[in-house]
């Protein structure tokens, strides 16, 4: 398994659903690290691990630690044996200190979470010149919080002033409430508006670790 930085989406295929869903909101995590597509056969015998041949699943390197994602498809449907192969799965990674969750490519295009990870992810890449960068930190610490136009403001010397102030966002110079749509009009700081969730964007929506919640649900 080759593990590509994040900020590197162009770099996979996306055969299933949910992928694009997936890596867009990977691509838009600062926290995120590091990713790759997951083959549960790496971990299960072969008859168990096909349960899963349908499903996207990525290992995700993240701040707050490492996680095997994977997308329900929209026509999923729970099996005994589906059942038995993902709490197996879940204590063979639980002993790699790997969290497994699943989410569905629905609950990954909730707002504003989804139409955020958009914006962000496509700046993810953007090039910000340093000056700007240190321009903007520099107005931070006097001001606290502005809106996320006066910081594009100040990336005079980029390509692009709003891209870069997105490419801040991005890899982590920038915060805002993620609970709200992002705007121009945003404001944003240094520092974190709230306590970090392990995974923000996966905790806000419909995902599941192998639980016995999800072992009903599955």
């Amino acid at each position: 398994m080759k593990l590509q930085p994040t900020k590197a989406g162009g770099c996979f295929a996306l055969p299933n659903y949910g992928s694009l869903e997936l890596i867009i909101h990977i691509e838009a995590d600062p926290r995120a690290l590091s990713c790759a597509p997951f083959d549960f056969h790496t971990i299960l015998p072969a008859r168990k691990a096909d349960a899963f041949r349908h499903m996207s699943a990525y290992l995700l390197r993240h701040e707050a630690g490492v996680f095997v994602i994977a997308v329900k498809n929209h026509d999923f449907a729970s099996t005994r044996h589906l059942r038995d192969a993902w709490c197996e799965a879940d204590r063979i990674l639980a002993g790699r200190n790997i969290w497994l969750f699943s989410t569905t490519s629905e609950a990954l295009q909730a707002e504003p979470h989804w139409s955020n990870a958009q914006q962000v992810a496509r700046c993810a890449r953007s090039e910000v010149h340093p000056h700007d960068e240190a321009r903007v930190i520099d107005f931070l610490e006097g001001a606290g919080q502005a809106p996320l136009i006066e910081c594009a403001r100040r990336c005079e010397a980029s390509s692009d002033s709003c891209d870069a102030a997105l490419k801040l966002v991005s890899n982590g110079t920038l915060h805002f409430d993620a609970s709200t749509p992002l705007t121009l009009n945003s404001p944003v700081r240094l520092g974190s508006f709230s306590p970090c969730a392990p995974i923000a964007w996966l905790s806000s929506n419909d995902a599941q670790t192998a639980s016995g919640a999800i072992r009903e649900q599955w």
